[in-house]
């Protein structure tokens, strides 16, 4: 909240000294944006909460147990770990998140006594974020949808020319492959420290559900635990995303579709009212931040896109830019400004207005600019704490703990996307 309070401020400075508007015109513009993009704040809060109620269900739930009795070694464990945890924050950033924290305590619980290394647990986990430049990503999917703020500009972008671009998913793959060996090479053995037995009491205490007699319950809660209905509406929708994928694929996705999978889901996954709704009441304290956050980024956008400053910034990219080197430097500026902004979907509201036009205007390929734009952010955020909070706080670690590990992917990931950007995508 500072941060988006000190950027508005700033950015009301620069559009005062950079442009011709007045003190009062300029906050005229930032309250003709705060309220544009209330669509855009939903979208991305129901992004968060339906990869939280997936991951929460019990059937996801006994998945990851299951997988957590399969390695036999530290080194297959970590091996294996990784490399799920990196395809779940591809698929579904949120389903990342929550399944990393989830399976990273079915593991560490179930490899108690092999000297798996407690720390490289939670670093690995977290580490999927470099991963998670997907077919969730608000930019590509925002861009994907019908109606986003910037399809005057440049029209909507499929995801098949963004998250399911060739040279992408390459890109990903190779991740995918050695990020695991990474930590597979640098796991500590000899002096590996396991979870205490504080923390593994912790993680294998469950919550028992209070068995009601049905007798005593009165006709809402009996509907509270049937799922009746929600066998209904959630099949009802299971049959609609069946259409969709069958008839327009995978590539056709966009904020709307991937959102509304997920809710189906949930809601087939739970069963119940009473269970669904339990969920989301947990699944709603993640996204607070964007709901009162969101105006603030909007009015920003209204101060960058109607003062001027927009094609002001555009020009200053251009000036150092050649449609070759153009996506690499919008990676290294998306992931310098995520250090102090760390969420892509509310910073691109902010980038968006000028870095999209600065590329038509040098001819870039505005596609690659996009996922630029999202790789930047989530490699930087393997050193910066923000989206670490929830993974460190569920067991019981700091960022410093981890920011060793984080560190040694951070550079190997920026590496990556460097030659990718630089050589492939140009």
């Amino acid at each position: 909240m500072v941060f988006v309070l000190v950027l508005s401020v700033l950015v009301y400075v620069a559009a005062l000294g950079l442009t011709p508007s007045g003190p009062l015109q300029v906050i005229d513009y930032w309250v003709q944006g705060f309220w544009v993009l209330l669509t855009f704040a939903m979208q991305m809060c129901l992004l968060m909460i339906t990869g939280f109620v997936v991951a929460d269900s019990n059937q996801v739930k006994g998945a990851l147990r299951k997988l957590a009795g399969v390695p036999k070694t530290p080194g297959q464990a970590i091996l294996g770990f990784s490399a799920v945890i990196g395809f779940l924050w591809w698929l579904h950033w949120g389903l990342g998140m929550m399944a990393g924290i989830m399976l990273g305590r079915e593991l560490v619980v179930a490899q108690k006594g092999k000297k798996l290394h407690y720390v490289a647990v939670v670093a690995s986990a977290y580490a999927g974020i470099t991963l998670s430049n997907g077919p969730s990503q608000a930019a590509q999917l925002l861009m994907a949808t019908p109606g986003h703020f910037m399809e005057k500009a440049v029209g909507v972008i499929p995801l098949s020319k963004t998250s399911f671009d060739p040279i992408l998913l390459i890109m990903n793959l190779v991740l995918i492959i050695t990020i695991p060996l990474i930590f597979y090479a640098i796991l500590p053995r000899g002096n590996a420290v396991e979870a205490d037995e504080r923390i593994i009491q912790r993680f294998t205490e469950t919550e028992r559900a209070k068995d009601v007699d049905p007798k005593l319950l009165t006709p809402a809660q009996r509907w509270d635990r049937s799922p009746v209905f929600m066998w209904i509406v959630g099949l009802a929708g299971l049959l609609w995303v069946v259409k969709f994928f069958v008839t327009k694929g995978i590539a056709n996705l966009d904020l709307n579709t991937l959102n509304f999978t997920f809710l189906v889901v949930g809601v087939l996954l739970h069963k119940t009212p009473q269970s669904f709704m339990n969920s989301v009441k947990m699944a709603t304290t993640t996204v607070f931040g964007v709901i009162i956050q969101f105006p603030f980024y909007a009015g920003i956008f209204g101060m960058i896109s109607y003062s001027g400053l927009a094609k002001i910034f555009a020009d200053w990219f251009v000036a150092i830019s050649t449609p070759g080197t153009y996506p690499w430097i919008v990676f290294v500026y998306s992931g310098f400004l995520d250090f102090f902004v760390p969420s892509a979907g509310s910073k691109f509201v902010i980038e968006a207005p000028y870095i999209l036009p600065a590329a038509q205007t040098l001819g870039a390929n505005i596609n690659y600019v996009i996922n630029a734009y999202t790789s930047g952010c989530v490699v930087i955020d393997l050193i910066q704490p923000f989206w670490a909070l929830p993974i460190i706080g569920a067991f019981g670690l700091t960022f410093r703990d981890i920011l060793p590990y984080g560190l040694i992917i951070f550079v190997w990931a920026a590496l990556v996307n460097s030659v990718t950007y630089l050589v492939f995508m140009h």
